[in-house]
């Protein structure tokens, strides 16, 4: 299935349960935790690599809604469920989850930046968010913030992310994908500062399309890794993940910044 999973937990929750009853394997188009940087900042984080896992920032952030006159469209239809925080946010909380851990407790923020656009002869009300923002505490202790927007000008792929330890930092930006940028503490006075990984066959998946670093993998290539991560898990290869179950525990996220937003209070995942 795409991504998100459902229109809310409750029917990804549905779904998830109905597919392991039936024994059926699962698999959602959270595409980017196939990218090979990704998969180096989880390695690097959960190594002990930058020491314990302090905070997490992250930031999905596009421009294509930004212009007042764009139509209406099913990305606006609250029947569909939530706005920019379900279709751009949910990105960013798979990577925090698959990066650092599950997210705990959190308040959130939601803003409708252009309150109608037109809609047929007419024109219609916005009555989801343009931007979405949350603070987080992560099950593991580290705490973190989390950001998505669809009326960022100027701002065309921002999935961008930083993990930062008590002895170093990652930092990731699908703008330049086949980078990562890493930084340990015990450097040289005067030498101090992060270097950047190249993308190479040292790294998860890359390998399967190039034996030399630094020839860049791009957004089709990340969706080719996806495809055959299923193919694989069909044939009776190792599980894909995300599955339905990943799916809806993001899905739990979403709701939760909506409901805090709604209420405005801190709130537990749980209670969704």
């Amino acid at each position: 299935c795409e991504k998100p999973l459902a229109p809310n937990a409750l029917e990804a929750k549905q779904m998830a349960d109905a597919a392991e009853r039936k024994g059926v394997r699962t698999a959602v188009g959270f595409n980017y935790l196939k990218n090979p940087m990704v998969a180096l900042a989880r390695e690097i984080a959960q190594s002990g690599e930058i020491g314990e896992v302090v905070s997490f920032r992250g930031i999905h952030a596009e421009d294509y809604m930004t212009d007042p006159a764009a139509p209406f469209t099913w990305r606006l239809d609250p029947a569909g469920g939530h706005g920019v925080v379900a279709d751009l946010g949910s990105h960013i909380i798979s990577i925090a989850r698959f990066v650092v851990g599950p997210i705990e407790s959190l308040v959130g923020q939601l803003k409708t930046v252009v309150g109608e656009r037109p809609f047929g002869a007419g024109r219609r009300k916005v009555e989801v968010d343009d931007e979405a923002r949350a603070l987080v505490r992560f099950a593991g202790g580290a705490t973190g913030s989390l950001e998505a927007s669809w009326v960022a000008s100027g701002r065309k792929m921002t999935l961008a992310f930083e993990v930062t330890g008590s002895k170093g930092t990652i930092a990731v930006d699908h703008e330049r994908l086949n980078e990562l940028r890493l930084y340990t503490t015990g450097q040289a006075r005067g030498r101090e500062g992060f270097k950047t990984i190249l993308a190479g066959p040292e790294h998860a998946f890359y390998k399967e399309f190039c034996p030399a670093p630094g020839h860049q993998l791009g957004f089709n290539d990340i969706k080719t890794i996806e495809v055959r991560a299923l193919i694989m898990a069909l044939a009776g290869g190792p599980k894909f993940m995300p599955d339905f179950r990943e799916a809806y525990e993001i899905q739990r996220v979403v709701d939760a910044i909506v409901r805090s937003a709604r209420e405005e209070r801190w709130l537990d995942v749980a209670e969704v």
